[in-house]
C-alpha cells in the first residue's frame, strides 16, 4: 500500500509543544471497545462490507492522529469477535450470538493485517472472567447518551449506577438466549450470579484458570497479535462486589476445596488472579515471547496510597493486585486507569499526577513499562459528563512526558478520537503532541536483536512538481531467507522507519536517525509518497527496519531526493503521459479528471485528502493508450483541497483540486 505523508505547516493552538523534545519511542494507544458496540462495529449484524470499511476508516483516522497501538476488544462476555473454536461468535458482531458472519470474515485477522500496514501494533483485548453482563433496559446496542456504562469504572459514577439499579432499569441476559458454546451452557457450575444478575466465571476454580489460559493462548498461537491486554474486570465492582452480604459466601465452597494454604479469603482471591496472570505469561513466553502482555487495573491500588488518595480500590474490592504483577514481572506493561483530573483531591476526586508518578515509580522499580490510561470520555457529553476542560487531558499527557519513567499514554476510548469532538483533543494530538511519528517503546527484557538493513532504496521526484517524492525499498534478502525457514508468524516480522533530512550534503545517517523530527513515517509497507515543500538545501532519505521489539537495523545509505524521473530515454512517453487539471475546479460535488496515456498498461488513479489518507480509488485496471475521462463525486467528503494521483508504466503525476460545498 502506498501512503502519502504530508508535512503541514500550521499555527499550533494554545497547547503547542513549541521546542519541547518529542520522544522518538512512545506508546500512543487507545481502547477500541466492541461491547454493546461502543466503538465498533456500529451495530451487530450490519453488512460485512460496512464493518470492514468502518474499521479501515477508524484505523486511517487513528494513524493520521498519531496513534500507534490499538487495544482491539475481541472477547466481551465469554464470546468472540474472531473465529474461535472454543467460544461463540459475538452478537455484537453478527447480531446473534453463535452466528458466523456472512460472508465469512475474521475481524481479528483483518484488523491485525490493516494495523500492520500502518506500522501500528494490535493488542487483542479480552475480558477474562465476565460471562454475562447487565444493561439498562433502554439500551439496544448503544451507550447511554450523556452518562456512563459498566465500562466506566470511576467511583464518582457509582451513585448514578446505583440509582439505575434502584429504579429497576437493569435487566438480565436470559441464559437460554446464550449459544450452546457459551460457558453459561457448557459450564454453568463455573458461574457466580451476582445480586443484580450479572455472571462471572469463578476465579478460584482451577478449571476456570485453565480454560481462560486456553482461550487466550488459542489467540496467541493462531493470530499474529502484538500484545494481549486485559482491562480491570476481575472480581466484580460494587454493588456486585464479593464483600457484599449477598455475595460473600458465593466462593466459600471453592475456598474450602482449594485453599492452597491460605486462611484469609481476601488474600486467596487476590492469589487466584495472580496465578492466572502468571500462568498465562509463562505460557506466552514459551510460544511467542515477543507478544506483549499488559493489564489496565483500576487506578487506585490501595486507599491511602499514595498520600491523599482514598476510596474504592483494586486491592481490597476487586482483588486486582497490580503491584504483585509488577513485582513478579508477570506482565510487560501496566496501564492504570487514572480517570481523574489533576489536583482534584477530595470525594471521588483523587489526583492524576500523584497517581501517575506513584505508579511510574512502582513500574520502574520492577523494570516494567507504564502507559497511564486517560479518561478522554470525560471530555465529551456524548460519552461522559463532559466535565473535563479542553486542557485537562493535554496537561496529563505533558505530565507523562515530563516523567522519564512513563513511556506513553492510552486513551479511553477510540470514538473520542475519531467520532466525538472531545473538546478538540484529536487535533491537539495531530498538530502538537503527535505531530511527529514515533516507534513503540523498546522493552529491554525482550529480544534486542537487530534486523537486517533494507535494500534497494530508490528516491524519485515527481516530474510535474518540486514537492512530491516517491520512496521505495526492498526487505533485506537475508531476513527473507530467514523468514522462509520459519512459520508465517515468526518473530522476523519487521516494520520500517523512513527518515528525511534537510541538508545540502549527504547526512550522517546514524546521527540523524536519533533526531525525532527526521522520522517522517513508520509503515509496514515498502514504499511511501512524501509531499513536502521544496528545500533550498535539498532532501535526503534513508530507511531502517524495526523488529517486533522496535530495535532498528542499521540505516540504508541516504539517497538524495532531488532526482527527477529521467526523460532522456523515452521523451515521447513522458511528453504524452499527461494528467490535466480537473474541470470544473473548484467543484461541488462532481468534477471530471482527464488524462492521456502514450501506451497501454496497468493504471491507477487515486484521490487523497491533505492528511495523506486515500479517500477514493477511481481506476485500478489495465487501460488502453489515448485520452480518458473519469468522473469523481465528492458528495461524501468535506470541503477542502484533495490530491489526485495518476500512475501508469512507472510514471506518476499528481495534481490538486478543491471541493467547496
Amino acid at each position: 500500500m502506498k501512503k502519502l505523508f504530508i508535512l503541514l505547516f500550521i499555527l499550533a493552538p494554545a497547547m503547542a509543544l513549541s521546542q519541547e523534545e518529542v520522544p522518538k519511542y512512545e506508546f500512543r494507544g487507545t481502547w477500541m471497545a466492541t461491547v454493546i458496540n461502543l466503538d465498533w462495529p456500529q451495530a451487530g449484524g450490519i453488512p460485512v462490507r460496512f464493518q470492514k470499511e468502518d474499521l479501515i476508516n477508524k484505523l486511517n483516522k487513528l494513524d493520521e492522529i498519531g496513534i500507534n497501538i490499538v487495544f482491539f476488544q475481541i472477547r466481551t462476555e465469554g464470546d468472540a469477535l474472531y473465529d474461535s473454536p472454543i467460544e461463540p461468535w459475538s452478537k455484537y458482531l453478527t447480531g446473534e450470538e453463535g452466528k458466523a458472519p456472512n460472508p465469512y470474515w475474521d475481524p481479528l485477522e483483518f484488523a491485525i493485517e490493516e494495523a500492520h500496514k500502518r506500522g501500528m501494533e494490535l493488542h487483542a483485548w479480552l475480558n477474562p472472567y465476565r460471562a454475562m453482563r447487565t444493561i439498562p433496559s433502554d439500551f439496544t446496542q448503544k451507550a447511554l447518551p450523556g452518562n456512563t456504562t459498566e465500562e466506566d469504572v470511576d467511583e464518582s459514577l457509582k451513585p448514578f449506577l446505583q440509582k439505575e439499579y434502584e429504579k429497576g432499569k437493569m435487566k438480565q441476559f436470559d441464559t437460554s438466549q446464550r449459544d450452546e458454546k457459551h460457558v453459561a451452557n457448557t459450564h454453568p457450575e463455573w458461574l457466580f450470579v451476582m445480586n443484580d444478575n450479572i455472571a462471572i466465571m469463578n476465579p478460584g476454580l482451577p478449571e476456570v484458570i485453565d480454560y481462560n489460559i486456553q482461550v487466550v493462548m488459542d489467540v496467541v498461537n493462531r493470530y499474529d497479535v502484538d500484545g494481549i491486554h486485559f482491562d480491570d474486570y476481575f472480581y466484580p465492582y460494587p454493588p456486585n462486589h464479593m464483600a457484599s452480604n449477598d455475595n460473600e459466601s458465593l466462593d466459600d465452597s471453592t475456598f474450602i476445596k482449594y485453599p492452597r494454604g491460605f486462611t484469609d479469603k481476601d488474600d486467596w482471591r487476590r492469589n487466584n488472579i495472580d496465578i492466572f496472570v502468571e500462568g498465562l505469561y509463562d505460557s506466552m513466553q514459551v510460544v511467542k515471547p515477543w507478544v506483549k502482555f499488559g493489564i489496565s487495573p483500576f487506578g487506585i491500588w490501595k486507599s491511602g496510597t499514595p498520600s491523599g488518595i482514598s476510596g474504592m480500590n483494586a486491592y481490597e474490592v476487586i482483588y486486582g493486585d497490580g503491584i504483585a504483577w509488577l513485582h513478579d514481572r508477570t506482565i510487560d506493561y501496566i496501564t492504570p486507569q487514572l480517570y481523574w483530573g489533576i489536583n482534584r483531591f477530595g470525594p471521588y476526586g483523587q489526583d492524576y499526577k500523584a497517581l501517575a508518578n506513584w505508579w511510574a515509580d512502582s513500574a520502574a522499580a520492577n523494570e516494567r513499562h507504564i502507559y497511564p490510561g486517560h479518561a478522554l470520555y470525560r471530555s465529551d457529553s456524548n460519552t461522559g459528563d463532559g466535565s473535563y476542560s479542553a486542557n485537562e487531558v493535554p496537561k496529563q499527557v505533558r505530565i507523562n512526558r515530563e516523567n522519564p519513567k512513563i513511556q506513553g499514554s492510552v486513551f479511553f476510548r477510540e470514538k473520542n478520537l475519531t467520532g466525538f469532538s472531545s473538546k478538540g483533543f484529536a487535533d491537539t494530538l495531530r498538530n502538537n503532541f503527535y505531530k511527529y511519528d514515533a516507534l513503540q517503546p523498546i522493552m529491554d527484557w525482550k529480544s534486542m536483536a537487530k534486523p537486517e538493513t533494507p535494500e534497494n532504496l530508490v528516491v524519485t521526484r515527481d516530474p510535474e512538481t518540486e514537492y512530491i517524492f516517491n520512496i521505495s525499498w526492498s526487505p533485506s534478502s537475508i531476513d527473507q531467507v530467514t523468514k522462509s525457514n520459519l512459520s508465517s508468524h515468526s518473530d522476523t516480522l519487521v516494520k520500517y522507519a523512513v527518515y528525511r533530512v534537510d541538508s545540502g550534503t549527504a547526512p550522517n545517517e546514524a546521527e540523524e536517525m536519533t533526531k525525532y523530527y527526521n522520522l517522517i513515517e513508520v509503515t509496514g509497507d515498502t514504499s511511501i509518497t512524501d509531499i513536502t515543500p521544496p528545500s533550498e538545501s535539498g532532501y535526503w532519505y534513508f530507511v531502517t527496519a524495526a523488529s517486533r521489539n522496535n530495535v532498528e537495523s542499521d540505516p540504508t545509505p541516504a539517497e538524495e531526493g532531488g532526482i527527477v524521473v529521467s526523460t532522456e530515454e523515452e521523451p515521447e512517453l513522458v511528453k504524452e503521459f499527461q494528467l490535466s487539471q480537473n474541470y470544473p475546479n473548484p467543484f461541488n460535488p462532481s468534477t471530471v479528471i482527464s488524462f492521456r496515456l502514450a501506451e497501454s498498461g496497468f493504471t491507477t488513479l487515486k484521490v487523497y485528502d491533505m492528511l495523506g489518507r486515500e479517500v477514493s480509488t477511481l481506476l485500478n485496471e489495465n487501460m488502453t493508450s489515448g485520452t480518458h475521462n473519469v468522473s469523481f463525486n465528492g458528495s461524501n467528503l468535506s470541503s477542502g483541497i484533495y490530491i489526485y494521483q495518476l500512475n501508469s508504466k512507472g510514471n506518476t503525476i499528481t495534481r490538486r483540486m478543491t471541493l467547496i460545498k
